[in-house]
């Protein structure tokens, strides 16, 4: 039952990138690159200086309400937190479609050309679903044979 809760747990922020999106009224969702160093996000490779950030101020990936919190107060602190060096707040920067940890680059296209839409969030294609899911069904197999014994 401990393994089914730690799945369970890995996979609370798979739609973070929905959750900024919304709370920051974006046009579009960020990548998971946002928080994580790999496009399909996954156990610690979230390590890019907005997640630093967010951790900072209280973001626990155990209750995503903790999200709300944790922007605000970002946000409140300026230039304290800027992860690119450009003199912008990351949430500023993060609400207008920008990317805060790298210099120029955007999440919303102004010209029209959306990025492609997440359909599983973060740990998308790739990521730990596979191997996750893998764990899981190795675990079920072994409660399984467990009980016949």
């Amino acid at each position: 039952m401990s393994l089914l809760l730690a799945v369970n747990a890995a996979f609370a922020l798979s739609n973070f990138p929905g959750l900024v999106q919304d709370e920051l009224a974006m046009d579009c969702a960020p990548s998971c690159m946002l928080c994580h160093t790999t496009p399909a996000g996954g156990a610690g490779t979230a390590t890019q200086s907005f997640a630093d950030a967010l951790a900072a101020e209280g973001f626990s990936v155990a209750d995503t309400a903790t999200l709300a919190t944790a922007l605000a107060a970002v946000q409140s602190k300026g230039t304290t937190y800027d992860g690119n060096g450009d003199g912008v707040n990351d949430v500023d920067e993060l609400a207008v479609g920008e990317n805060p940890n790298a210099d120029g680059t955007d999440f919303c296209p102004a010209d029209g050309d959306a990025p492609p839409t997440l359909t599983r969030g973060c740990f998308a294609e790739g990521g730990d679903t596979a191997a996750a899911g893998l764990g899981l069904g190795l675990a079920a197999a072994a409660l399984r044979r467990a009980r016949r014994r």
